[in-house]
This record gives C-alpha cells, structure tokens and sequence, in this order.
C-alpha cells in the first residue's frame, strides 16, 4: 500500500518508556500516540521542515533568524548548555524544545534537519553524532580542526545517508556570484587573489576562541577565502607552495601561498594576523575583465575601458540556508553551488598543504 503524505497509519499507547520520537513519524503526545507518516515518496516534497538548532551563540542566533523567516521552517528545538542562552533563544522565538547537549537533542526530538552553530572548535565534534544518528546537518564552518575530522563526517555522512553541508556563504553571495559570472560570460577566469586578515592580539584578549584554535586560525575565518578562491577556480589543485610563520605572537600569525589549479586557473592567498583590522578582499581575472571586491559588502568590474559597480541585495547566508532546507525539503542531494562534504575535504585538504609551509 502506497501511504500518503500525512496518512493516518495507526496508533500507540502513549508511555514514558518511549523516550525517542519514531523515526519517519509526526507524534502528538495526549493519552495516546497519533502516527501521521511524514517520510516522503518519490515525487512527494513535504510540507514544513522540522529544524533543531546546535549553539546559540552569535552564528547560532543567526541561523535562527533566518530559519524564522522560512514559512516552510518549524524551529523545533535548541541545543545550548547555558541555560539563560538557550532560555533567552527559546522566548524571543517561541521555541519549544531547549535541551543541554547533543545526545538529549537527537533522543528528545524527531528532526528533519539540524544546524549545528556552536564554537568553531566544536563544529565537527557535534555534527558527527547527528550525521551518525542520520540526522540531515548543516554545519558552520569550519568542518573540524583537521581533514581528518572532516574526512569522519563524510564516513558518518556515507553510512547513514543524511545529507550535511558546511557554511561556506560566499558561494552564495550575491556580489561573489554576479562578479564570477560576469567573468565566466567572456571566458574563462586565469587568475585569482584571496585575502583576510585578523588581529591576533585583539582575538587573543577577547577570549571567544578557545586555545587549541589559536595556532590554527586559518581554519576558523581565512578558511572562507580558501573555499571562494577553490570554488572560483573550479578545478582541483595541482600545486602548492607557502610561507606560514608564527612572527609576531606564538601562533601562526602570518600566511601566504601560491596555488595552481589543474584548469591552469594560479591563484594567490594571503591571510594575516598582525594587522590590526578585520580585512577581506577577492580578485577575479578574466579575458580582458577583472572584478575586485572588498569582501562582500561592494565589489567593481572593469571591461571594456569601462567600471560597473557591484552591490547585490543579500547576505549569502538567508541564501544558502534556504538552498540546505530545500534540499531536505526536496529529497536532493546537496549540489554546487554548496559544499557538501566532498568540496569540505578538497577546501580542507588545500588549508592543511597551505598550513605544511610552517617555518
């Protein structure tokens, strides 16, 4: 029997021995258990997606935002273990579900997807019991402190067959994509530059990054210059060689490499950490075209001896969440323009070979 979308299918008792909504199944808790299937037939899409959210701090808080503005988006639960931050989360969004860790998350609730937002160190530790559990997981970035770890959630993702993808907005910015566009309509890119830079004195007084992050911070924010630049040159790589240095502090602080795609696309990556100021900034170089953009709030293309301006509404992020829910929604496998698992190991794997020219 073919069951709809929806179908009532049967009832249970309703016990406290059933700790763990049934997989597949919508359950409405009053004496008894009413069963409505909600897994979805070929050529089915259901209709609004039951979404927990894994820390609330600032990234968290964010993702939340947008989640809320998605008619098709039930906010089911949080997952933070400060109790005043999960509470505060909960009440401004009339959240119903608030649990202390992971595990209680995925016991609790019957999610169709989870985004997992918690400090950057923890990204991959509290993504993989999700994909493990066969939970479809967005992660921020960056998806571990090591390709090894991203390379565990890929196995998780491959055994369960939950999607996951990592947050990498630039994909989707709006001035990131009209720039490459514009290019790509002349021919192919050549060139590329990549750059972000960070204090790593002002980081280090602030106390939001946690100590095994420190002498790694190419992966906690340049990691998005690293991802636009693969993304941009849309082949895989074929040689690297850097120039990383611990300079002015006992952490990498300094980064440079060069970096050739097999598609013959050479792009340069500088990522500081003795400046003073947040800094982000990406060149594309094309047949008698080049964009220049400071990071993603404005952008310039020149051709044709004339100067077009860039300034496209959007903020990347409202745009690759709503990619990630309308492939849960849909049943479709996360696609370019997003980095599945596959693209974090390549953008990883090039972030570990720019990190072996540590000197």
């Amino acid at each position: 029997m073919r069951i709809q979308s929806g179908q009532l299918i049967g009832f249970l008792p309703s016990t406290r021995s059933i700790r763990r909504p049934i997989s597949g199944v919508k359950l409405i808790l009053s004496g008894w258990i009413l069963i409505r299937q909600n897994g979805q037939n070929e050529g089915d899409m259901m209709d609004s997606v039951r979404v927990g959210v894994i820390g609330c701090g600032g990234r968290g808080r964010g993702h939340i935002r947008t989640l809320d503005g998605f008619e098709d988006v039930h906010l089911a639960a949080v997952c933070d273990p400060v109790v005043d931050i999960r509470e505060s989360v909960c009440e401004d969004y009339g959240i119903e579900g608030q649990y202390g860790d992971v595990s209680a998350l995925l016991e609790g609730e019957a999610l169709d997807a989870v985004f997992v937002a918690p400090p950057a160190h923890l990204n991959a530790t509290l993504a993989l019991p999700c994909l493990e559990a066969g939970v479809n997981t967005f992660l921020e970035k960056p998806p571990g402190l090591s390709l090894k770890e991203t390379e565990a959630l890929k196995a998780a993702s491959d055994e369960t067959g939950a999607k996951a993808m990592v947050g990498w907005n630039r994909r989707f910015h709006p001035i990131i994509v009209e720039a490459r566009d514009l290019v790509l309509d002349r021919g192919p890119v050549t060139q590329l530059v990549g750059e972000f830079h960070k204090s790593i004195t002002e980081l280090g007084n602030s106390g939001k990054f946690a100590e095994v992050l420190m002498d790694c911070m190419l992966f906690e924010t340049p990691i998005h210059a690293i991802d636009t630049i693969r993304f941009l040159a849309d082949a895989d790589v074929s040689e690297v060689h850097s120039v990383v240095q611990r300079s002015m502090s006992g952490y990498r602080d300094v980064h440079a490499a060069l970096v050739a795609f097999e598609n013959g696309v050479v792009a340069q990556l500088i990522h500081n950490y003795t400046t003073n100021a947040r800094l982000e900034r990406y060149e594309i170089h094309g047949h008698e075209i080049s964009a220049y953009m400071e990071g993603v709030s404005r952008g310039e293309v020149f051709c044709d001896g004339e100067k077009r301006e860039l300034s496209g509404d959007g903020s990347g992020t409202d745009e690759q969440n709503r990619f990630f829910i309308d492939c849960v929604k849909e049943d479709r496998p996360v696609a370019l323009p997003a980095a599945n698992l596959d693209e974090a190991i390549k953008t990883m794997e090039l972030a570990e070979a720019i990190m072996a020219g540590t000197r």
